[in-house]
């Protein structure tokens, strides 16, 4: 059977590439679209971001700033560096600010978040609703409509001492464990500290395994709630293109993840990144 396009159909399969290809665009980051995660550091899942020190010197988007701050585009298309939400408001980058890094190995994706928030706020039992992370993987690397997301919402309770985890969409998969997960506040510096372990297993990866040019969509939503003025719960958020999870589930609006080969090894000058995202065993 021989399948026949004529005009009509090659112009409106051509119109419907090109509004896709326009309605993607804007919710891509002309700078910070693609993270190329390097590999080589000993990620232990404890809170304590020291070991990640040398990678947000390496990895920064094409504007040569690191992943950090103004990262997404918001409703709209905008670049935004917070978007608000349900009365919330948004002082300020001591307010909220999220900063994140990505590394790996042949068994798990990793991730850490250094989140500047000047009031802990989590009074929910809802993972996602006061201060607390939402995190979609869609694991093709595709970021098209309609494509499974593997969705963990996790936060610290308000007492800043038990974590939260909920997975909330795993596609037949266990789900994170308990030790896949830590987070970290210190009350002190106004910063809490977020890491992750995806293992290969979990997302389902072919073989069991990543390796050097894999790609992954990845959105991160950083929820923020404040104690005063009517101001708990989800009152807004920032990250990496967190309308992957909010405003619905959508696999088209993830940033991409790509598996690079490039080594990192760990650093700790006084004056480098283990200062500024800290050594926080001591304060847990």
């Amino acid at each position: 059977m021989k399948t026949v396009f004529n005009c009509t159909t090659l112009f409106t399969i051509a119109v419907f590439v090109f509004t896709t290809s326009i309605a993607n665009a804007q919710w891509r980051n002309e700078t910070h679209d693609a993270y190329n995660a390097p590999t080589g550091i000993a990620v232990q899942i404890d809170g304590d971001l020291s070991e990640w020190g040398g990678i947000m010197d390496t990895v920064t988007g094409t504007d040569g700033t690191a992943f950090c701050g103004v990262l997404f585009e918001a409703n709209g298309g905008d670049i935004k560096a917070f978007e608000e939400y349900n009365g919330g408001i948004w002082n300020d980058a001591n307010d909220h600010e999220t900063c994140f890094m990505f590394t790996w190995d042949e068994d798990a994706l990793y991730l850490a978040l250094s989140v500047t928030d000047d009031d802990h706020e989590h009074a929910a039992a809802a993972a996602w609703n006061g201060d607390g992370a939402q995190l979609a993987v869609e694991p093709t690397g595709k970021r098209e409509a309609g494509l499974p997301l593997f969705l963990y919402n996790i936060g610290l309770d308000g007492a800043a001492e038990n974590v939260i985890l909920q997975n909330e969409v795993t596609n037949g998969s266990p789900g994170l464990a308990a030790d896949d997960a830590a987070i970290v506040r210190d009350e002190g510096a106004k910063k809490t500290y977020y890491e992750f372990r995806f293992p290969a297993t979990e997302l389902q990866i072919e073989g069991d395994q990543f390796s050097e040019g894999m790609e992954l969509g990845v959105g991160i939503c950083i929820n923020d709630g404040d104690t005063g003025d009517g101001q708990n719960g989800q009152r807004g958020w920032d990250g990496w293109y967190p309308h992957a999870v909010v405003y619905g589930k959508n696999s088209e609006k993830t940033g991409l993840v790509i598996l690079s080969s490039t080594a990192v090894t760990a650093v700790e000058p006084a004056d480098k990144l283990t200062t500024t995202w800290g050594t926080l065993k001591a304060s847990r």
